[in-house]
């Protein structure tokens, strides 16, 4: 019989990975609330650009690098800027959308034209002031066309919302409205808690699954230390298939993402239970195999989901599934059969 405190252990795991698994719907629950204001001439012109992707702040960009003060100044007083800027100026500007039409600076409003050239590093910059209904008649676009929770701002004035919503102007009756955040760190927040969740789940069904087959195995084997080469390895399957079952049954999205990408996070995390049999053991020469074959396969099947994506989401899923495997580890190491007992029933399995 194996002694309580292990099987305490193990129900632990058990409880935390039902939280991970959990944390992703916990996460897409999250609600930010956005407002609808009516855009008049005393709405502040960076309230507007900061929310409307057809209008670039360009007090923003200057507050961040001075090197644009110049040029933009010079634009400012007569109109239009053509010449050499200094690096970080090129870099700021390079990454302004082409099809920017309009430009908020030092409170006012501008048509704005803006031409990089990488050799020689310069740009040409015009500005040319205008008013805030120019730019609305120009950027806003139809609340009847624009999306439930959009519409649902526009006529309650604000709206709680667990998905994102596209901020920006909008135009109703001949009225005005600017959807945006309530607040920008709660958008923030709940896209990185979201994300975090997104990576969390697929290392949460790991422990499950490890923790379901460590207590079935302290149940029905003698002693208090269970787990071999097999048993270790076999978590990594099951994980695959749980998982596969999981987003069959109430999964949604992009196929490659449930059936590839997050279920080999998952399986990479699982085989943190064999890490820490071999180290036990002192087995590297397996742990070096078995760490380069799976990196391997899960290379590969990311890639061949997701084409070149794959290569760069199937490096993160490694390294995420890396990090969530140090759990796995010391129960690995804690409840592996010493390697003694392990030869000596070798030859009656």
């Amino acid at each position: 019989m194996a002694p309580p405190t292990r099987f305490a252990a193990v129900v632990s795991l058990l409880v935390v990975g039902v939280f991970f698994t959990q944390s992703f719907s916990l996460a897409a629950g999250l609600q930010t609330t956005y407002v609808a204001d009516e855009v008049t001439a005393e709405t502040p012109p960076e309230l507007v650009a900061t929310n409307d992707a057809d209008v670039v702040d360009l007090t923003d960009h200057v507050a961040g690098t001075p090197e644009l003060e110049d040029p933009l100044q010079t634009a400012v007083e007569t109109g239009r800027f053509d010449g050499s800027v200094e690096p970080e100026a090129h870099i700021v500007l390079s990454d302004v959308h082409d099809d920017v039409r309009f430009a908020v600076y030092e409170g006012r409003y501008y048509r704005f034209s803006l031409d990089v050239s990488d050799e020689p590093i310069g740009a040409e910059i015009t500005l040319s002031p205008t008013d805030w209904r120019t730019v609305a008649e120009a950027t806003a676009d139809p609340a009847a066309d624009a999306s439930p929770e959009v519409r649902k701002a526009i006529d309650d004035g604000s709206a709680a919302q667990d998905s994102f919503v596209v901020s920006g102007l909008y135009v109703r009756d001949g009225t005005y409205h600017l959807v945006r955040p309530e607040s920008e760190g709660a958008v923030a927040g709940n896209f990185f808690a979201t994300v975090g969740g997104f990576l969390f789940n697929p290392i949460g069904w790991a422990y499950v699954v490890s923790g379901v087959g460590l207590l079935a195995a302290l149940q029905t084997r003698d002693g208090p230390r269970p787990v071999d080469t097999r048993s270790a390895l076999a978590v990594l399957p099951a994980t695959l298939a749980v998982m596969w079952v999981a987003t069959t049954l109430s999964g949604t999205g992009s196929v490659a993402m449930r059936y590839a990408l997050v279920p080999f996070i998952g399986v990479v995390a699982a085989f943190g239970l064999f890490a820490g049999l071999c180290l036990r053991r002192r087995a590297w020469g397996p742990l070096a195999v078995g760490s380069v074959v799976l990196c391997g396969v899960v290379f590969a099947v990311d890639v061949a989901a997701l084409g070149v994506l794959g290569a760069a989401f199937g490096t993160l899923g490694i390294v995420v599934g890396w990090g969530g495997s140090l759990l796995l580890v010391p129960y690995g190491y804690l409840f592996a059969v010493d390697p003694d007992v392990a030869a000596t029933e070798a030859p009656a399995n």
